[in-house]
Formats: structure tokens, C-alpha cells, sequence
């Protein structure tokens, strides 16, 4: 069985340059949108709608940063350079979530979102290493902190959630 890693490494190899790149990348920022806006209309729990909310608008700052790059040539003005260390999410007060407001379906949602996440940093960083010119390597090297940021934050509130609905 082929690893998600690996079948990313393929997919990035077989693009047709950069302007391909950014359109895949620009449809897969589009659809996590749409997933967390989706699943944030979804929860009663505010928490949930928070942490969904918060990444549906980070995933409309990476497609505004794409279409900014595909349509005039431009990087984003901010910095493209991670610091190690750096936190790019907030934190979320986890701690008022009662216990029988965690349900399977809600930590299904978490994984499946860890999941977008890794893919998407994953693809990033494999389209980083194809590139020559390095303010746009460092520009998808910035993307994929970006997505390695959210990932953290998801597995935070899971491990939060979890470790509470343990001890009740």
C-alpha cells in the first residue's frame, strides 16, 4: 500500500510546471474552505464553530495569497520567512467543552481535517523543492509552515478533547 505521502511526491512530479501547481493548489484550498465553513454551520458547540471558522478564513488568506501569485505574478507582501518555533494559530480555550458534547462524529471531523493538513503541507513542500527560484520556493515553504501550523492546532484541540473525555 502506498503511502498519502508518497502518492503526493507522485502528483508533484507529474505537474506541468508552476502555473499548474497553483491551480491544484489554488481547487484544494477552495475545497477545505468549503469543509470547514460547512462543518462550522454544522456545530451547536461554540468551540467547534470557532476552530472551524478560524481555518475556513486562514485557507481564504492562502487562496487570496495563489490567486494573488496566478494572476499578477506577485507574493504576498507579509513575511515568507517561518521562524522556527513560530505559533501561526491562535489557542482555543478547550476547557468548556463538557463531555457529552464530544461525540466520535466530532473527532472524525478532526481527523479528516489532520489529514487535509498534512496533505496540503506535504504538497507545498514538494512543490518548494521543484522550484528553482527561491522568493517562490520560499513562498511555498511558507504555505506548507502555514498548513504544518493548522495541523498542530487540530491535533492540540483533539488531544485536548480526547484527554478530557478520558478522565470524565
Amino acid at each position: 500500500m502506498r503511502s498519502a505521502y508518497q502518492n503526493v511526491v507522485d502528483e508533484v512530479k507529474n505537474l506541468k510546471g508552476i502555473e499548474e501547481a497553483v491551480a491544484l493548489a489554488i481547487e484544494r484550498e477552495k475545497e477545505a474552505k468549503d469543509f470547514y465553513l460547512s462543518k462550522a454551520a454544522l456545530m451547536d458547540n461554540p468551540k467547534f464553530k470557532e476552530l472551524y471558522e478560524y481555518l475556513a478564513n486562514e485557507e481564504v488568506k492562502h487562496l487570496s495569497y495563489l490567486e494573488g501569485y496566478r494572476d499578477k505574478r506577485e507574493l504576498p507582501v507579509i513575511s515568507t520567512e517561518i521562524p522556527s518555533g513560530q505559533s501561526f494559530t491562535p489557542e482555543f480555550d478547550i476547557g468548556r467543552v463538557k463531555s457529552g458534547e464530544i461525540t466520535l462524529g466530532d473527532a472524525g471531523i478532526l481527523l479528516a481535517a489532520m489529514r487535509h493538513e498534512r496533505k496540503s503541507e506535504d504538497f507545498y513542500s514538494e512543490v518548494a523543492k521543484k522550484v528553482e527560484d527561491e522568493s517562490l520556493r520560499k513562498f511555498f515553504e511558507m504555505l506548507a509552515g502555514y498548513e504544518r501550523g493548522h495541523y498542530e492546532l487540530i491535533d492540540s484541540f483533539l488531544e485536548d478533547i480526547t484527554r478530557f473525555r478520558m478522565q470524565t
